[in-house]
């Protein structure tokens, strides 16, 4: 049984391969290929613990996660988990994997996927607000995959920007990486704002922002008390994309849109419909994008890892 550590599912793939990976797994799912249970969220005071399982012919994966907020105080990983990839005829467990880098990634993946959905590829000013693991990699994977020259970002910890700029900088030493005194001023630059964090609250105030025109994707938010966007964001959008059905009863972004009359069901469309072909829409229309991640996804993208593992 091998081990795929965070470090070696970092150096396996370039950005451009693990797009295309997730984009077939989507694909798949659509198709039926994918058996996907719901997955068990499992709440410990404000931590909680999911566990994500997918089956497909050849393979199953389970990824189990542990969210804990207060690690940061702490100087620990919010994140943690583990990803146990195992034969489907057998049950032999084949691997396992880092999951928290396989959420990153893949995350980073169905996040420049959503672009392609919302917005064309003339995309040269990115706004991030949260600059975690999340928004390093929805940086990186947006850079590689689109002609953005000015990344306009922020974060409650400074510190985090000065580690977040010089890492970025070192991969792209031709985007320019400006910090910004609030999450406003990052809005209010960009053309695309990606929102990164688990806030429970809107992460910028939209009250004297005219965001018309802007785009916005949401990968942050999983549960039914997180909501990342302002109000606002929905009121002025014509389609809601998001990456799993879950997200309807388990995102308050996607929950109080529609409990709250900003966005109608038949307007909210799954990436999988999308890409599929079942679902037009105009690409010059408003759309937001929210990523609450899907199990699919993972399992796609372990079997890629493994398999190209056992050829190296």
């Amino acid at each position: 049984m091998q081990h795929l550590s965070s470090l070696y599912l970092q150096k396996l793939f370039f950005p451009n391969e693990v797009i295309d990976i997730v984009r077939n797994g989507i694909r798949s799912y659509a198709a039926g290929k994918y058996h996907v249970p719901e997955r068990w969220h499992i709440n410990r005071g404000e931590s909680t613990n999911l566990i994500m399982p997918a089956f497909e012919e050849q393979y199953y994966m389970t990824k189990l996660i542990s969210v804990d907020p207060q690690n940061r105080t702490k100087y620990l990983p919010v994140i943690s988990g583990m990803l146990i990839l195992n034969n489907s005829h057998t049950g032999e467990t084949l691997a396992t994997m880092d999951a928290p880098m396989i959420t990153a990634l893949r995350t980073a993946a169905i996040g420049s996927i959503g672009l392609d959905l919302i917005k064309n590829k003339k995309v040269r000013k990115l706004g991030i607000i949260g600059l975690g693991v999340q928004g390093y990699w929805q940086t990186i994977y947006a850079i590689a995959s689109r002609n953005v020259n000015k990344v306009f970002c922020y974060s409650r910890s400074k510190i985090k920007y000065e580690s977040f700029q010089k890492d970025i900088s070192i991969r792209f030493p031709n985007v320019s990486i400006e910090w910004c005194s609030s999450a406003e001023d990052v809005v209010q630059n960009s053309e695309i704002i990606i929102a990164c964090t688990t806030s429970q609250n809107p992460v910028f105030d939209s009250k004297w922002l005219n965001i018309s025109g802007k785009r916005f994707i949401s990968v942050g938010s999983f549960t039914k008390d997180m909501q990342e966007l302002p109000d606002e964001v929905y009121k002025k959008a014509d389609y809601l994309i998001i990456d799993s059905k879950s997200a309807e009863t388990e995102v308050g972004d996607v929950i109080n849109a529609v409990k709250n009359g900003w966005i109608s069901k038949a307007k909210i469309y799954t990436l999988a419909d999308v890409i599929s072909g079942k679902r037009a829409i105009d690409p010059k229309s408003n759309i937001v994008f929210n990523s609450v991640g899907m199990a699919a996804f993972d399992l796609a993208l372990a079997i890629s890892a493994f398999e190209k593992h056992k050829e190296s």
